[in-house]
């Protein structure tokens, strides 16, 4: 009986073990996506929003982002029907403001920026910062990882993430809701080499039920930039302009 119960044990930590080997592979592979999403410590870029329906062209944007590690992005409207809004991130806070207040409004990451894209969307550059990973399966060509919500925070509660096997590069995730279901798809399009590093420039986002319904997000203009502590106050905000 004794031997019994330890040969269960056995398994069970052998099991555990396992199970822990492989969320940790799971993240580091999450971190080397990452890289492509956040080309530096500090850094800016210009954000073109443009919002399509049946194919044809419904609303576009352009934004300046500020990006300082993980935690914080400011996004300023440059072009667009709401130019001068401004949205800011700081942790698991965001919040914005419009031209016509001085007043900064809290947020959430799931509400919408402009079409298919949500502030958490554009404002966030990093994975491995708000999910931890498990690896569902690899096939030949390509990594399929469970992505689950470190906290409330998060822009999704839940991602399914295709990662290229070879350089590891996203190719396209899943997103979903607390109900578990589907609502929309990411493909990452379009990559650039800047200084010697690979960053995405074209996102595509697919509405899951309204399949006519779609929007990209296009970044360029990447530069390494320190951006003063001060501009990620929210009660400073309405007094941050672009430079």
């Amino acid at each position: 009986m004794i031997k019994k119960i330890l040969y269960f044990l056995l398994i069970i930590m052998f099991i555990f073990a396992t199970k822990v080997k492989s969320s940790q592979k799971a993240d580091q592979i999450l971190q080397k996506v990452d890289s492509y999403r956040k080309y530096t410590s500090s850094f800016t870029l210009n954000v073109k929003i443009s919002d399509y329906k049946n194919n044809k062209l419904k609303d576009e944007a352009e934004f300046k982002g500020y990006f300082v590690g993980n935690e914080k992005s400011l996004l300023i409207c440059t072009k667009g029907k709401n130019i001068g809004m401004k949205v800011l991130m700081k942790g698991d806070n965001m919040w914005v403001n419009l031209m016509s207040s001085k007043r900064a409004l809290r947020i959430t990451p799931m509400q919408r920026l402009m079409g298919q894209a949500s502030n958490g969307d554009v404002a966030k550059v990093s994975f491995s910062q708000d999910y931890s990973g498990e690896i569902l399966n690899k096939q030949d060509n390509l990594i399929k990882l469970l992505l689950k919500a470190k906290r409330k925070g998060a822009t999704y509660q839940r991602v399914v993430l295709y990662i290229n096997r070879k350089n590891y590069t996203p190719v396209k995730a899943d997103f979903f809701l607390l109900s578990e279901k589907q609502l929309k798809t990411a493909y990452y399009e379009k990559f650039k080499i800047i200084e010697g590093k690979r960053v995405i420039t074209k996102i595509k986002i697919q509405d899951k039920i309204k399949k006519d319904s779609y929007t990209y997000m296009e970044y360029s203009n990447y530069k390494k930039k320190k951006t003063p502590s001060k501009y990620f106050n929210a009660m400073y905000l309405h007094n941050v302009d672009v430079d």
